[in-house]
């Protein structure tokens, strides 16, 4: 398995990972690597880290790379009736044709131009609540008070949790994300399982209320949609559910607050934004761009040889993308380390790509752009409160502690 990688290959600093979720600044080695290693062996996945733009996209796309092969990897280290693990199995992004193709047919209208349409009165009146609550003050913690119960509060209203649970769904989330690093312990496994049990409970009984009394929630879409004559089972319901809240919680919160950060750091655009909202759109896919809030999709096994970027990655090998290496490749990106939040070429990774591109893309960017238009409205002149800020280290996302403001 070590045959093909480099002995020459630059080592990251022990103490971070391959996606250096909890460095202050893991772009200039990012740089580094991807000019150096664009192919890279890492001894912390044991498996390759993919650099470049042209190589990523290239891999996102190959079929011959098996998310499925990944986490039967991962089961036969935890165990396969690992609660968090049953839960992973049944996911879109962890299943390959064809039983993907039917269920993103399936879940693809659930997030048409009109599902969030009708999202975008809910989120506006989440939004401007928090403002509400944040006014009395000069100061707050942007994630708190705003980023972090945002895009949990907003998912569970179009599911149509009662609003007392949302709070426990939101604490339960934080268990199943850990448990989805790109390395996994037996800590993090254990946390996601006890979050999963909870939440398989919860939601199976949300599931029979729905059966018995339909309403105009998205639980009830799920339940009631089909697709070639065939509706999801309760667990695929159930994890869906569980899905909606775990990738869209933690994208979103890190899209906020990541942005927002560079705003502060870049003022000639924060200024640039504050004269100008239209640019709000291309300005959350600068942000996006810029740091994104995942730095790696989840990995996947070689089904056979294949090479990429001049390597060969053999059969039963892991592979998986370092995101903000090739977000920043100057092929793709002009001037990739300037922050312009009017960039007009910005086909970026952060939503990944091919079969497996985030089918919730659509309402991350729409909560994202309500978001920054109400705050750039009601806090034009809101700045940053601290300089001192950490990072958490979890795994392939990129995720700020706090983000203390002032206004």
């Amino acid at each position: 398995m070590m045959a093909t990688a480099s002995s020459s290959a630059p080592a990251f600093p022990q103490d971070c990972d391959p996606t250096l979720p909890g460095h202050p600044d893991p772009y200039p080695l990012l740089n580094h690597l991807r000019e150096t290693d664009p192919v890279h062996w890492s001894e912390y996945l044991k498996g390759w880290c993919i650099t470049r733009y042209a190589d990523a996209s290239a891999y996102l796309r190959d079929h011959r790379f098996s998310r499925v092969a990944y986490l039967e990897r991962v089961g036969s280290q935890f165990g396969t009736d690992a609660p968090a693990l049953k839960f992973q199995s049944l996911e879109l992004s962890f299943t390959d044709p064809p039983e993907h193709t039917w269920v993103k047919g399936l879940l693809g209208r659930l997030f048409s131009p009109q599902t969030m349409a009708k999202a975008r009165p809910h989120i506006e009146q989440s939004v401007n609540a928090m403002l509400d609550a944040m006014a009395g003050a000069n100061q707050a913690d942007l994630i708190a008070d705003f980023a972090y119960p945002l895009p949990g509060d907003v998912i569970a209203a179009m599911l149509g949790v009662p609003h007392e649970d949302w709070a426990m769904l939101r604490e339960w989330v934080e268990g199943i994300v850990l448990s989805r690093g790109i390395v996994r312990t037996s800590e993090m496994m254990a946390e996601g399982d006890r979050v999963a049990k909870l939440f398989h409970d919860y939601v199976s009984k949300l599931i029979a209320k729905r059966k018995a009394a339909r309403a105009d929630d998205l639980v009830s879409t799920l339940i009631f949609s089909e697709e070639k004559g065939r509706r999801m089972s309760e667990d695929q319901i159930v994890t869906m559910i569980e899905t909606l809240f775990a990738a869209g919680h933690s994208t979103t919160r890190s899209l906020i607050a990541n942005g927002m950060l560079a705003l502060f750091r870049n003022p000639a655009e924060y200024e640039r934004l504050r004269n100008d909202l239209s640019l709000i759109p291309s300005a959350v896919e600068e942000m996006l761009r810029f740091d994104p809030p995942t730095q790696a999709p989840s990995p996947q096994v070689a089904t056979e040889d294949v090479e990429i970027g001049g390597r060969t990655i053999r059969k039963g090998e892991i592979a998986t993308v370092l995101i903000g290496a090739a977000n920043r490749d100057p092929r793709e990106f002009a001037d990739p380390d300037r922050f312009d939040i009017a960039r007009k070429h910005n086909e970026h990774l952060s939503f990944s790509m091919g079969a497996h591109y985030c089918l919730g893309a659509s309402l991350a960017r729409l909560e994202a752009q309500v978001a920054f238009e109400a705050l750039l409205k009601r806090l034009p002149k809101m700045r940053l409160g601290s300089d001192q800020l950490q990072w958490h280290k979890s795994g392939r996302f990129r995720v700020l502690a706090a983000l203390p403001v002032e206004f």
